[in-house]
């Protein structure tokens, strides 16, 4: 469908102003009644509050290598081409550059706007590192941390990889502050071992046709803590937050987490929105764990994705910071932006027509007017019950016998509620409910003076 540009800036200004008018209500009625005054939308069109809109062409981003050839070429894993839709036969660039930064082991820093796909950035050559992983036999432990800074985005990317590594036997678990502390306080439905991906799709199709609310759990998912502390039961893929990771190295029961891990990656989403005093902490954090984990800054490969840092002016700003950030040399930060296709525009212009005016109109309609109220004043109801305004049109039989009340009797025709056409006005016409309205509305309406009645007496 559609979407038409203007109707939608005013959605969003009149969304907007009544955002200001409640959020932030006066108790006084003259400062209300001034401060919604001054929030109209005729007055905030003159002001510098609004501004806009501003229509920007969305350019189509550069197409990289296939899937197959990724697969070939070693950089992804051959079991990763069932894992991605069929339909993506190929990435974007910004998309190829990143993996292959990653899988080289560089420190990558990606940032492309939204809906570029900055998730498949990291995470195929995560997924990709772990079915290595799972082929060699190596013991559990955490390979990958993913750091969101929000715990919605950590269950959105939970949701993701329910999908996605559903039956490829690699752990996955999100350590946050709502993750059950028990096994037997997790709920919704749990698949067993062994259950393959299609068998998740049919029982997540089941619930929601059943319109249900439970969450189906994959057998590779860790839900509780108690799982995630187990021996053995590390998640290879570990989703959190920055609160719940220094929880994660301060407390004994969950350093344990980390006692095997491998941490291969440690990937920062939003990496814009740490800054200040919590960039430096979380900077401080980073070191923590590689130490906790005895890995180097070399050993563990640091992705940082945002849609605003990179600067393609300005590349070296972008690497100082993801330097600064991650504790490693401003020569091995890759940062990765948009690669746009080539645009080539037709050299012929096509001007759209206006719109098409049919001759006559204006006369038509009047005539449809005239033949429209001599048919009303032919129309009449029988004596004794109000009269009925009725429209006919003449386009071809659309709208013919509809029956339309006039003001002061809508709400009040109960039995012509459900009447059309001019055969249900006449048996309504016969019940007895226009007859006790019409009795109702003696002494209001001198022309009804007699309605119900039988006639003048």
């Amino acid at each position: 469908m559609a979407l038409n540009p203007i109707v939608f800036t005013e959605n969003v200004l009149h969304s907007f102003l009544r955002y200001q008018l409640t959020a932030y209500a006066f108790a006084d009625d003259g400062l209300r009644a001034q401060m919604r005054e001054l929030l109209s939308l005729d007055a905030t069109r003159r002001s510098p509050l609004l501004k806009g809109p501003y229509l920007s062409l969305s350019r189509p981003f550069r197409e990289g290598a296939s899937v197959d050839a990724l697969v070939a070429e070693g950089l992804l894993h051959p079991h990763m081409r069932q894992r991605i839709p069929a339909e993506i036969t190929h990435l974007y660039g910004h998309q190829e550059e990143a993996i292959r930064a990653i899988r080289g082991g560089h420190t990558t820093l990606v940032s492309t706007g939204t809906g570029s796909g900055k998730t498949e950035c990291f995470l195929y050559p995560v997924i990709s590192t772990c079915l290595e992983l799972r082929d060699d036999g190596e013991a559990a432990g955490i390979s990958a941390v993913i750091v969101y800074p929000m715990n919605a985005l950590a269950e959105d990317q939970l949701m993701r990889l329910r999908s996605l590594l559903a039956g490829t036997g690699i752990t996955f678990g999100m350590y946050v502050g709502k993750t059950p502390e028990r096994e037997n306080e997790v709920t919704g439905i749990r698949l067993p071992a062994g259950a393959s991906r299609s068998d998740y799709e049919a029982k997540q199709a089941k619930v929601r046709g059943e319109r249900g609310a439970e969450t189906v759990h994959p057998a590779e998912e860790a839900c509780s803590r108690e799982a995630m502390r187990t021996p053995g039961g590390q998640p290879r893929i570990l989703l959190t937050n920055v609160k719940q990771l220094e929880l994660l190295l301060t407390r004994q029961r969950d350093a344990e987490l980390f006692g095997d891990a491998r941490l291969d990656y440690l990937v920062f989403d939003e990496a814009h929105t740490f800054t200040g005093a919590q960039g430096a902490e979380t900077a401080c954090l980073i070191r923590r764990l590689r130490a906790f984990c005895g890995r180097g800054p070399r050993d563990t490969v640091c992705v940082a994705t945002s849609a605003t840092i990179v600067d393609r002016d300005e590349p070296d700003a972008a690497r100082a910071f993801a330097s600064r950030f991650f504790g490693v040399e401003a020569g091995e930060v890759v940062t990765v932006g948009e690669a746009y296709e080539r645009e080539v525009w037709d050299a012929e212009r096509v001007t759209a027509a206006g719109p098409v005016r049919r001759p006559g109109g204006a006369a038509r309609r009047l005539c449809a007017g005239r033949r429209g109220r001599r048919r009303r004043d032919r129309s009449g109801g029988r004596r004794g019950v109000p009269r009925t305004r009725r429209t006919v049109t003449s386009c071809g039989g659309v709208g013919r016998g509809v029956v339309r009340r006039t003001r002061s009797q809508r709400g009040r025709l109960p039995a012509q509620r459900a009447t059309h056409g001019a055969a249900g006005v006449g048996r309504a016409a016969r019940g007895a409910a226009p007859a006790r309205w019409a009795r109702g509305q003696r002494g209001r309406d001198p022309r009804l003076a007699h309605a119900g009645s039988g006639g003048p007496r």
